[in-house]
């Protein structure tokens, strides 16, 4: 898309950074945003309780407003730092992830080309360190942005996203969620203000093993729960037929997620799982039961019948 707005430099953007636990990672988040190509940035850092070094971090930056709050979880933090912000625009950036040098430039142009827009968001690559990118998450969404988060949700990390302020004035993250509060977010936004989405890289998601993103059970249940939540707002047959499909998707999405934890004997694989893997998709469940051990057997019945014609 052709942008034809002068770009403006001036208009602040608060940044508004989650941090629990994670003073480790802090630093590259915080040089990511100070870093940024759009000089006026505000960066506000939410310390939610953390029992770590997270505070000498963040008051070792001179720009950094640092707030803490006893730990109350994520939802909460981001609504802390909304409150504690000053920006005309307002993103989000967890402290293990961080920012490319022309995010906010992007996302702003964007905004600034449709002052209608509550929100615009772009791509993000998923990577195990700063110099091993795992995949590269882009998806073409020109219209329908409502109907379309009702089967996915095609946004995937916050941290791409840039918000209006008044978008706060009218919704904040829902604090009873422990999970997907942000897909919360943008179907409440979606269902009544126009937004975009582009495919420019905008930040990197870093992957670890303390992700909350890999508790499929709980991914689940939230998805799950942030969809019934807007069963009334549905108003047409595409809607409908859309937060169905959305439901089966969720199901199927992290079902196969739980199978190839287990296949792979992945860490942290539990009963919990199975069970979840057992009501959300019995053909996997018993195919994991039945043929992977029986594949392991075979395997052992190979290996043993190679080792005794090679030695006996």
């Amino acid at each position: 898309m052709k942008l034809s707005t002068p770009y403006i430099d001036n208009e602040l953007v608060s940044v508004i950074i989650h941090c629990y636990n994670h003073a480790h990672f802090l630093p590259m988040a915080l040089e990511s945003v100070i870093n940024q190509s759009h000089p006026a940035v505000e960066i506000v850092v939410v310390d939610d309780g953390s029992t770590d070094n997270t505070k000498q971090v963040a008051q070792s930056y001179p720009q950094v407003k640092y707030i803490w709050q006893k730990n109350q979880g994520l939802p909460a933090s981001r609504n802390t730092g909304i409150r504690n912000s000053t920006g005309d625009y307002i993103a989000f950036l967890d402290a293990d992830d961080w920012l490319y040098t022309d995010a906010i430039k992007t996302n702003l142009r964007f905004l600034r080309e449709n002052d209608q827009l509550a929100f615009v968001s772009g791509a993000y690559e998923e990577v195990k360190d700063a110099d091993k990118i795992i995949s590269v998450c882009k998806n073409e969404i020109k219209s329908d942005h409502y109907q379309q988060l009702l089967f996915s949700n095609y946004v995937g990390m916050i941290s791409t996203v840039l918000y209006r302020r008044w978008v706060f004035n009218e919704v904040l993250f829902n604090e009873s969620l422990k999970a997907c509060e942000d897909y919360d977010l943008y179907l409440k936004i979606t269902r009544k203000h126009p937004v975009l989405h582009h495919t420019e890289t905008i930040a990197a998601y870093r992957r670890h093993q303390a992700n909350m993103s890999l508790d499929f059970p709980l991914m689940l249940s939230s998805s799950l729960n942030v969809l019934q939540q807007q069963k009334s707002e549905l108003k047409t047959v595409q809607e409908i037929q859309a937060y169905k499909k959305g439901q089966r998707f969720w199901k199927k999405y992290y079902a196969q997620k739980i199978y190839h934890k287990a296949r792979m004997a992945k860490p942290g694989f539990t009963k919990r799982d199975l069970t979840f893997l057992l009501k959300n998709s019995p053909l996997l469940f018993f195919k994991f039961i039945i043929v992977h051990p029986l594949r392991k057997l075979i395997g052992n019945k190979l290996q043993f019948s190679n080792l005794k014609r090679k030695y006996l």
